[in-house]
């Protein structure tokens, strides 16, 4: 199995940037599953149906999220009957959002979960507790991607250990910054800290530096902007054997875009 996961899609720059690459990404690497990141979707804070329904359009199969999913109140209902969208699995169960989405093409399917990190983040339960609770009910003859939302690196790396042969692979979203530690762990997990930010890298983690660089230097709140400049697309690339689910390949992959 061939799976592309994009990292955190960051509002109409991200958008494009993505549009743009992936029919040239799908076609490079045959990919039979297309994945993103998109709780910063919508001008960086969530998803509304006006912005993801174009990207379902040109091939997305799932979205994972994290704790800006649900910023847009006029997008609840529409995240509620989506079965596509998926939300933090140690998030309230009465949260809009699908615990876990199951992607079918053909003979193949694909698990899809997303967990949130516990320090530095939103209030939530444990990822560790949760997930394993999870995997005892899990069909374990279908492979099993993670999006692991999570601020601290610490806790990501940690989780990769705990999901290690379970999980094909456990790639992290959050920081916008890509690491560079892609590995397969002794188990046949992919893993990757961060998969990074689509969007404009000309910016801090997507909002106009100009404004960041005010802020931090006069503790004086502005209104966040977008930034469009220096366009980039984050993303992972993994590679799965049919007959045990364990990874065999993991690529990342950081691509400048000119629209």
């Amino acid at each position: 199995m061939r799976i592309l996961f994009f990292g955190d899609i960051f509002g109409k720059p991200g958008r494009m940037a993505l549009l743009r690459q992936l029919p040239s990404l799908k076609n490079d690497f045959k990919s039979d599953f297309v994945i993103i990141n998109a709780e910063n979707l919508a001008d960086g804070r969530g998803l509304t149906e006006k912005t993801i329904k174009p990207l379902f359009s040109a091939g997305v199969d799932a979205v994972t999220s994290g704790n800006h999913l649900w910023d847009r109140e006029e997008s609840l209902d529409f995240i509620s009957h989506e079965v596509r969208i998926i939300k933090p699995m140690n998030y309230p169960a009465t949260a809009p959002g699908s615990f876990v989405y199951i992607a079918r093409k053909e003979d193949i399917s694909l698990g899809i979960i997303c967990l949130s990190g516990q320090l530095f983040m939103p209030p939530c339960d444990s990822p560790f507790s949760v997930f394993d609770s999870f995997w005892d009910h899990w069909q374990k003859d279908v492979p099993l991607l993670i999006d692991f939302h999570a601020e601290s690196t610490s806790e990501t790396r940690a989780l990769g250990w705990h999901v290690d042969g379970r999980a094909s692979a456990l790639i992290g979203t959050h920081t916008h910054i890509q690491t560079a530690d892609e590995e397969i762990l002794p188990h046949g997990t992919a893993y990757l800290t961060d998969v990074g930010m689509t969007g404009s890298h000309e910016s801090v983690i997507g909002v106009k530096k100009e404004i960041i660089l005010e802020k931090f230097k006069t503790s004086v709140p502005h209104r966040y902007e977008t930034s469009d400049r220096g366009l980039m697309v984050n993303a992972a690339f993994i590679e799965t054997e049919s007959a045990t689910h364990r990874a065999v390949r993991i690529e990342r992959i950081r691509i400048p875009v000119e629209l």
